[in-house]
């Protein structure tokens, strides 16, 4: 290695948080029942405001799944009456929602919600750390020891 070169991390990080919306919904009794945003961090998964403060060891991390949920949208409607207040809902476009599933080797399932931000965007954003770690997405091959 070079002179003042860096050494690789062991550990790479990743992490989904401010301005993306992430909100943690429980499902592993170590991380408690709710948080904000989804870190990857020195070894550990979990979650926390402005940095990792509930985790579990990656070692305990079976598997990760990454699926979209459709979320919700109002159709256009039309009005028929004029003057009367609340008779109408405005319309809005689908939202893009992203679940996020860690499962761990003892069966638990924490929940992360990951608002405006589609699968292929949040695979990308955990990908390098998980494969460091040789955790597959759900329904993927475990990489190789």
């Amino acid at each position: 290695m070079a002179m003042g070169a860096a050494a690789p991390d062991p550990h790479p990080s990743s992490h989904i948080a401010v301005p993306v919306r992430c909100v943690y919904h429980g499902g592993c009794a170590a991380l408690g029942a709710h948080g904000r945003n989804l870190w990857i961090h020195d070894g550990r998964i979990g979650h926390g405001g402005t940095h990792l403060t509930h985790a579990i060891p990656l070692a305990e991390v079976d598997s990760v799944e990454v699926a979209a949920r459709e979320g919700g949208g109002v159709p256009a409607q039309t009005l028929l009456a004029t003057g009367i207040e609340g008779a109408g809902r405005l319309s809005h476009p689908v939202a893009v929602i992203t679940d996020v599933t860690v499962r761990t080797s003892d069966g638990q399932e924490a929940a992360w919600v990951v608002h405006e931000r589609d699968v292929p965007w949040v695979r990308d954003r955990l990908g390098p750390a998980l494969a460091a770690a040789r955790i597959p997405f759900y329904g993927d091959r475990r990489p190789e020891r």
